[in-house]
């Protein structure tokens, strides 16, 4: 299943060295700004109340933009909020998607106000080609200010179409205390196109719409990935995959490239895309009843192209397991190992009787706290309803249903139950089944078991 193979949970681990070192009120030096292809250094390395970026839901970073014209100038705006922080800075840099190691365009130093360096060496600008970095100076971290704050940053564009670009920006929510604890640190990043290039040609066609884990029509539920099958949504020979840089404000994207899916007339995020298949997910605020889909090609464009709508209904619950081939679940060992047949999945690890697995599905309904669709959940959130997972025919007592809730770093639609298999269960391929709100998983999946 593609959704699974691109979007199972990562395990991260952050190796975090100590460094002393005096509040940067003038600006953090270059290479701040969370960028993968820069090593995903950010202000963390320095400010130390967290060991990580975005580390509670108080704090937030937006990037506001728009499409650019090339070699012309324009603004980003950038506003950093949080409740009980008193002095504000950043960074932000801009980079091409095609080779994120590449500058994109040139920041314009603002006395005063922004401050522009250069990488390697930390050189004030101008930068003559080498990676840039717009920061903050001391007069505008807003020492005292309450709540939040602003900046604007001029940019200009390369001279030509150079594609999309990605803004990646660091926020330090800093509490004046003129060190460097009790700051959290946030990042965000936007990415923009040339004004007009959206120019995919043709009109979409929806041929069908199913529950994206086990290929049920009508089975969806607030929340839950589904696909979209058809014609027509990506060029021929393209496919297009949302990845951290599509992110924006930390949510997958709504729109993908030069594609939206609307469900009754609302966008919803956007997984995957190629000719003739859409991942999406449905959104928070599905309630019971029918609904419609569209997909969108050029969205907002004069060349704008809508599919006729396709017609579907929402259930309270339409619990489905991911699978890796219509029927062998999609897995884990605790480690995160895979656990199945390897047989059919190289690598990978049968289960045995007694140890604990971890199964993923999608459409488990609400959870405690209910996180949007589109965010990324960075802790456990518990299904609001209770989950019955039965295994070879043996119903799980519930102190073996160990967690049933979102996955933690996947996408809020994805759903991880971790149980104990049984000591009883036969060598096989021991069929399973979860059941809540009176609906049923698909009854074709089964987890490999063997002694």
């Amino acid at each position: 299943m593609r959704f699974l193979e691109r979007w199972m949970p990562l395990v991260l681990a952050t190796l975090v060295t100590p460094v002393l070192s005096l509040a940067f009120s003038t600006g953090p030096p270059a290479l701040r700004d969370n960028i993968p292809s820069d090593g995903g250094v950010s202000c963390t390395a320095c400010h130390r109340a967290a060991a990580s970026v975005n580390p509670d839901s108080l704090g937030r970073l937006s990037i506001q933009t728009s499409p650019y014209r090339p070699g012309v100038k324009q603004f980003i705006r950038l506003r950093l909020s949080h409740p009980e922080a008193s002095r504000w800075g950043f960074e932000l840099a801009a980079r091409l998607v095609s080779d994120e190691t590449k500058q994109a365009g040139t920041f314009t130093v603002v006395p005063g106000a922004v401050r522009v360096t250069c990488a390697p060496g930390n050189t004030p600008a101008p930068c003559n080609g080498e990676a840039e970095f717009a920061t903050h100076v001391a007069a505008s971290t807003f020492a005292g200010q309450r709540e939040g704050a602003e900046w604007t940053i001029e940019w200009t564009p390369p001279a030509t179409n150079v594609g999309e670009v990605i803004f990646y920006a660091v926020g330090n929510a800093a509490n004046n205390n003129g060190a460097n604890s009790g700051d959290f640190i946030y990042a965000t990043t936007a990415r923009v196109a040339a004004d007009g290039t959206c120019l995919v040609t043709g009109r979409p066609t929806i041929r069908g719409v199913a529950d994206a884990a086990s290929g049920r029509a009508n089975f969806f539920t607030m929340n839950g990935i589904f696909t979209i099958a058809g014609a027509g949504f990506h060029a021929a020979t393209g496919t297009r995959e949302a990845g951290v840089s599509d992110f924006v404000e930390g949510r997958f994207p709504t729109q993908l490239g030069c594609l939206a899916v609307e469900v009754a007339g609302q966008r919803v995020p956007v997984l995957f895309a190629n000719a003739g298949q859409i991942n999406a997910q449905m959104p928070t605020g599905a309630a019971p009843g029918n609904g419609a889909v569209v997909v969108i090609l050029n969205p907002g464009g004069p060349n704008e192209a809508r599919s006729d709508s396709s017609s579907f209904t929402v259930l309270a619950n339409a619990p489905a397991f991911f699978t890796f081939n219509g029927s062998a679940i999609a897995a884990r060992h605790p480690d995160f190992s895979i656990a199945g047949d390897p047989t059919i999945i190289p690598g990978a690890r049968p289960v045995r009787p007694g140890d604990v697995v971890l199964l993923y599905a999608t459409g488990l309904g609400p959870t405690n706290p209910v996180y949007q669709s589109g965010e990324v959940p960075g802790a456990i959130a518990p299904t609001r309803e209770a989950v019955t997972v039965t295994i070879g025919g043996t119903t799980l007592a519930p102190a073996d249903v160990l967690y049933a809730g979102v996955s933690p770093g996947s996408i809020s639609g994805l759903y991880q139950i971790n149980v104990r298999v049984p000591a009883s269960t036969a060598d096989g391929n021991a069929p399973v089944s979860l059941r809540i709100g009176g609906q049923s998983t698909q009854t074709s999946a089964v987890l490999p078991v063997r002694r």
